[in-house]
């Protein structure tokens, strides 16, 4: 196995400068039928203008229908239930059980079959996947609260079928209009640090592609003539 490979894209450099400031960002808006995830509340439209999730399921390959996806930071569903919409099928994880409960409800009312949609409740710091359980893992604002980072990762792998794809989200380790405290924020270097450190041969990050978010990708790949300055996240996901 070829030692660990990073791509460092557009933007990169710019995200990992940590300021000394520690001050809070929030979102200002907190209009009602507002949804929260993380540290930041906003209405579902408002938060699409930011989040940007179908950027993210471009990185991710585009076409993820049939795909089974892990929501490992399921929080009220937003990513959960936009993978629906494209076509995944979605297995979505929380230690929280108030959200796996709105998210069944909502289930329900959708009237989506467990094929399409699993809710599980896990214990904070575990994954709870099963050994090569699901195509890709999708991460998004959850990494900083895991407490084991190493042994969190290295379920996460174990639990994805080859190339073990992985994708997380995570807000840059500057000051950004939205976003939590400074102090709960890990740079990319850090996070793409321990991913190397869990198993994964190849880890790349954008810094540009999402704003006031790092995108950051791994996979388990192997042979001498890899080109890791070539490496593509939606290139990740074998064909189903």
């Amino acid at each position: 196995m070829r030692p660990l490979a990073y791509l460092l894209c557009a933007g990169l450099l710019a995200a990992c400068n940590e300021p000394t400031g520690t001050s809070s960002t929030t979102d200002p808006a907190h209009s009602s039928g507002s949804t929260t995830h993380g540290d930041v509340t906003s209405s579902s439209s408002d938060r699409d203008s930011w989040q940007k999730p179908q950027e993210v399921f471009l990185l991710m390959g585009n076409d993820l229908r049939g795909r089974t996806i892990a929501d490992l930071a399921a929080g009220d569903g937003y990513f959960t239930f936009k993978l629906i919409e494209v076509g995944a099928n979605v297995i979505a994880m929380s230690d929280d059980p108030a959200q796996i409960a709105s998210i069944e409800a909502r289930k329900a009312e959708m009237k989506l079959s467990d094929e399409r949609l699993r809710t599980r409740l896990v214990q904070a710091g575990d994954p709870g996947l099963a050994p090569a359980e699901v195509d890709a893992c999708l991460l998004v604002h959850g990494y900083t609260r895991i407490p084991d980072k190493k042994a969190y990762l290295s379920k996460v792998l174990a639990g994805t079928k080859p190339p073990h794809p992985l994708f997380l989200v995570e807000w840059l380790s500057t000051e950004t209009p939205i976003g939590p405290p400074m102090a709960e924020r890990i740079s990319s270097e850090r996070i793409m640090d321990d991913i190397g450190l869990s198993g994964y041969t190849d880890v790349g990050t954008y810094a540009a592609k999402i704003p006031y978010q790092a995108f950051i990708f791994a996979s388990v790949q192997s042979g001498a003539d890899d080109d890791p300055t070539g490496m593509d996240p939606s290139q990740l996901m074998t064909q189903p």
